[in-house]
């Protein structure tokens, strides 16, 4: 059974010939490819796994990356998008306890743009488990708590942004910068590994969607099995 290249469906139909091979296209997500294309052969395969790494961890930039395997900047891109794409969404287990949230910001565009990063941490496991992207006020942060209400019991650590004073309920708010020691410290981790994020008034993303799938990359990643997962494609043709 012939299955999609990028989603992996097997839901594909041919879609015609070319260089004397079938062609066929994606139900599921429009990707048209051709079995046994030799530009997706062991070798590449392991290539992109290792431009994931670097980037997701590493700093490395597209530029670098087209630098270090002889390649165009714009198909580095491609590779960490679709790295992104097949990445599980964070999954909020219900047995969190406490949890932390704070805020950082980026460029988008020009200076004149600044994006900020919504982020919700689990205090005791120190990782990140939601995020949302937009600005600095009380509907951006309205939708990160959605994402999280409905831990009913569980505790919650703030600043004193007036934002998580209106939206986040009284009785299981705790106020204080002394509390909010592991979300500042997972923020310093993503500005640490993510080139993207190390100069904050250097660098400049195109669109507020690679932010967004740097972050994902970032956070699954840093979890050990699929980093294991990754390393293991990568280094494949040096076993």
């Amino acid at each position: 059974m012939v299955s999609c290249k990028k989603c992996l469906s097997e839901k594909v139909v041919k879609n015609g010939i070319t260089r004397k091979k079938q062609r066929y296209i994606c139900r599921e997500c429009g990707r048209i490819f051709v079995e046994g294309d030799k530009r997706t052969n062991d070798g590449v395969i392991a290539k992109k796994a290792m431009c994931t790494i670097l980037y997701s961890l590493g700093k490395a930039s597209f530029n670098m990356l087209a630098h270090i395997f002889d390649t165009w900047p714009s198909l580095i891109y491609r590779w960490i998008v679709e790295a992104g794409a097949k990445l599980p969404e964070t999954e909020i287990s219900g047995e969190i306890k406490e949890m932390e949230f704070d805020e950082m910001w980026h460029f988008v565009g020009s200076k004149k743009n600044k994006l900020w990063i919504l982020k919700a941490v689990d205090r005791s496991t120190r990782r990140v488990v939601a995020w949302v992207l937009g600005h600095r006020d009380t509907a951006t942060f309205r939708r990160l708590y959605n994402k999280v209400k409905h831990l009913e019991t569980c505790i919650f650590y703030t600043d004193d942004w007036d934002a998580f004073i209106k939206v986040l309920p009284k009785e299981r708010l705790i106020i204080g910068k002394a509390h909010t020691v592991a979300i500042e410290q997972n923020n310093s981790n993503t500005r640490h590994h993510l080139g993207r994020f190390t100069r904050r008034t250097k660098v400049v993303s195109k669109r507020d969607t690679m932010v967004d799938t740097s972050l994902k990359l970032w956070k699954n990643l840093t979890t050990p099995d699929i980093f294991t997962q990754i390393q293991t494609i990568a280094l494949s043709p040096y076993k």
